[in-house]
């Protein structure tokens, strides 16, 4: 039998099942609102978010670039951004506030520096508007565990609503232990590892190495990046690529450029991306080890037209 799982509960305020909408939790006084921008005027009527919260402004991108995520906090968010001036374009805002009056200011701050910084270490999966770390705050010892399993919930809500920003084990850290429906152990089969390589460009004997397992990819530490780019680069992808530099974490070796960590990656296009130092169909570009099968056959995927660099 299968472990019991969680309740998570979206109304959508209209018939547009586009429109804004409000998420809960079960056992969890948090609560999400979310949508699109031409709702952002209707959420703000909202009772609950002139109490504190932390808040997301995402940036959706093309498969083979990196969406771009604004993280933010504020004790009344109806008068944040009345006068409609946002850091940043955002086509889906999600916001996070509680439904009783037990999350202060002081909790937010703590919340949106530790988002943030998860974030930011997940650079293969979003890259951060807001350049600079948050100040966040001190908490009591029981202010922080009652903190951390707040934003447990709250990377349970992002990854059930589709947001894949976290690894593994984020992910699977934010849920908590669920009863089984029965007292033998569950056993799992284990999801498959998937290692493989892209040669760069004109260079076949220099490659980067990447490994999918439990729908998450890695680009691994050592892997060779292109030294070259092309205006086809996708521009978030360029600005990690300008971040990894500056960090220290992406090495010039001459010929070619060397990670210096592994990297957690949502979709393989990026990655390649990354790697070839041009636009990429990751699909194609990454190949299997052992007999060089392209990751979209392996998958039982469809794969497009490889992209033009004109």
């Amino acid at each position: 039998m299968d472990p019991v799982g969680r309740v998570v509960k979206i109304f959508i305020t209209g018939q547009d099942p586009r429109s804004l909408r409000t998420v809960e939790l079960d056992n969890w006084t948090g609560v999400a609102i979310t949508g699109q921008p031409e709702f952002f005027k209707k959420a703000l009527e909202a009772e609950v978010l002139s109490r504190s919260c932390v808040y997301l402004l995402i940036r959706s991108s093309a498969d083979d670039d990196l969406p771009e995520i604004y993280v933010g906090e504020s004790d009344d968010f109806s008068q944040r951004y009345t006068s409609g001036k946002f850091p940043i374009d955002f086509d889906t805002f999600l916001i996070f506030t509680s439904k009783d009056d037990n999350l202060t200011r002081a909790h937010v701050k703590w919340l949106e520096r530790e988002l943030w910084m998860i974030l930011k270490g997940n650079s293969g999966k979003a890259l951060v508007a807001n350049s600079n770390k948050p100040t966040g705050s001190n908490l009591p010892r029981a202010d922080i565990a009652t903190m951390r399993t707040y934003l447990g919930n709250l990377i349970y809500v992002l990854e059930a609503l589709g947001y894949d920003l976290f690894s593994v084990e984020e992910r699977t850290s934010a849920s908590p232990q669920v009863s089984r429906l029965v007292d033998e152990p569950v056993t799992e089969a284990a999801s498959p590892t998937l290692k493989l390589y892209s040669p760069l460009p004109k260079r076949p004997q220099d490659k980067a190495f990447l490994t999918y397992a439990n729908g998450s990819y890695t680009l691994l530490r050592g892997s060779k990046i292109s030294a070259k780019t092309t205006e086809t680069l996708p521009a978030n992808v360029k600005r990690l690529r300008e971040q990894s530099i500056e960090n220290g974490e992406l090495i010039d070796r001459g010929d070619y450029m060397e990670l210096m960590r592994d990297i957690p990656f949502s979709k393989p296009s990026p990655a390649s991306a990354l790697v070839k130092g041009r636009r990429s169909t990751g699909y194609m570009d990454w190949l299997r080890e052992g007999d060089g099968l392209q990751l979209g056959a392996v998958l039982g995927l469809a794969t497009p037209a490889p992209p033009s660099e004109d």
